[in-house]
């Protein structure tokens, strides 16, 4: 009687054991995700998750200034999660051979046109003209000569695309009335009207996009590794909700979203942060949404240059339905 009783509690205790470690979740408590933001428009979207988790310490965050820092992180897997330009978490993806995937998109486009004066109105009245913009080889000049191309303008014939190093130099530029005509993101815009009052907005390259294509140029995103996935789908979606609570944050309070912003190294001031951030499109897309958000826009990139998305469009299995 006493070997049944002790082989009946042997056997319950060993299912009750092959009960938890069949749950991914059941170790969800010591779970501490590793997540990277980039410094800049792309950071902006976690800024509040950053500033909580002083208190909470769910998460090890940290910002960075080069997307090669991410990549690697990623790609080793030293970092779970990570925000990035879209583009290159499709280049990520062909990277790893598919262990990562996009889990949302946070921002949609937040380049502009600018113009010291007001002769340019729309994209007829940049025939004749010069545009300084940094970018080439990347997105910027991918999505500048789409939209010119749209428009029936030819870059090197009836309109000039002059190419600097960084964006910094192109606001230096026109902030000091060297030039009149860029393409520049935000926060640079921003910085350069704030310096320089006779700059405008001629041209809100994201509205023209929608003009041209019915879609949102989709520029930034948050990615995953696949294994961090698999292994910890609730910590994820706990992310994803805590992520979804931040944007709504700095879309409802850019003062309070600058602060923070400023205090975590994301954008280095505040006053210029508070400026720009309604004007970076930031979004939250996730699940089922995010491949027809990002489509258009992929196919854009893959048609002006393949390796902009790593060769190949990427396959269904990138985007992360929740």
């Amino acid at each position: 009687m006493k070997k049944w009783l002790l082989l009946t509690a042997l056997t319950v205790a060993l299912l009750f054991a092959v009960a938890a470690c069949a749950d991914p979740d059941a170790e969800q408590n010591d779970v501490k995700p590793v997540v990277m933001a980039l410094k800049g428009p792309t950071g902006v979207a976690m800024a509040q998750m950053i500033d909580d988790n002083e208190t909470s310490g769910a998460y090890q965050f940290s910002v960075v200034g080069a997307p090669e820092e991410i990549v690697a992180a990623i790609g080793s897997g030293t970092a779970d999660i990570a925000a990035m330009p879209t583009n290159l978490a499709a280049k990520l993806y062909a990277k790893t051979k598919g262990d990562v995937q996009m889990v949302a998109v946070i921002a949609f486009g937040s380049l502009y046109l600018l113009e010291a004066g007001d002769e340019v109105n729309s994209r007829g009245d940049l025939e004749g003209k010069t545009i300084y913009a940094a970018g080439q080889g990347a997105n910027p000049q991918y999505i500048l000569e789409y939209l010119l191309r749209a428009a029936g303008l030819t870059p090197g014939e009836n309109v000039e695309i002059a190419y600097k190093s960084e964006h910094a130099e192109v606001a230096a530029l026109l902030a000091s009335g060297e030039i009149d005509l860029a393409m520049l993101p935000e926060p640079n815009a921003s910085a350069v009207m704030a310096k320089n009052d006779a700059v405008r907005v001629a041209l809100d390259l994201d509205e023209v996009w929608n003009e041209e294509t019915g879609s949102n140029l989709t520029l930034s995103c948050v990615v995953a590794r696949r294994g961090f996935i698999e292994a910890h789908p609730k910590a994820m979606d706990s992310f994803l909700s805590g992520l979804t609570t931040s944007v709504a944050y700095a879309k409802d309070d850019s003062a309070g979203a600058a602060a923070l912003c400023a205090k975590h190294g994301i954008i280095g001031n505040a006053a210029i942060a508070e400026t720009a951030i309604p004007h970076m499109g930031l979004t939250i897309v996730l699940g089922q949404n995010i491949e027809p958000t990002v489509s258009d826009y992929f196919n854009m990139l893959f048609n002006a240059d393949p390796s902009s998305v790593g060769g190949a469009l990427p396959d269904a299995d990138f985007y992360y339905l929740k």
